[in-house]
C-alpha cells in the first residue's frame, strides 16, 4: 500500500524536520497543541510558513487558534506521525481505520 502524500513527504526533507520538531514539543505536553514554532534547526527561516501550509494541506499536521494570546497551536495527526516513521518500517492503515483522537 502507498500513500501520495507519504510519497511527497519522503520528497522533501526539510518536512521531516519540521514534524520532527513539532512531535518533539509535542510529547512533552500535557495538552497536546504546541505553539508555532519559530525557527527550526536546519529549516530556512523564509522556507517555515510555507511547509507549515504544505504540512497542514498534506493532512500531517492540524491547527486551532486557541485564544489572543496563545495564537495558533500545531498538533501532528495520525498521518503526521506515521510520516516521521522511516518509510521502511511504516505500517500504513487506510484513512478509514485511523480513529481520530481526542483533542
Amino acid at each position: 500500500m502507498t500513500n501520495h502524500d507519504l510519497d511527497t513527504f519522503d520528497a522533501h526533507p526539510e518536512w521531516n524536520l519540521v514534524l520532527q520538531a513539532y512531535w518533539q514539543v509535542q510529547q512533552q505536553t500535557e495538552k497536546g497543541w504546541v505553539p508555532r514554532l519559530p525557527a527550526v534547526t536546519e529549516v530556512p527561516g523564509d522556507q517555515l510558513s510555507p511547509i507549515h501550509g504544505r504540512l497542514i494541506a498534506h493532512g500531517m499536521l492540524r491547527f486551532e487558534l486557541a485564544g489572543r494570546s496563545e495564537g495558533v497551536e500545531y498538533q501532528l495527526t495520525p498521518l503526521g506521525r506515521q510520516a516521521i516513521i522511516p518509510p521502511a518500517d511504516r505500517q500504513l492503515v487506510p484513512d478509514w481505520m485511523v480513529a481520530e483522537e481526542a483533542a
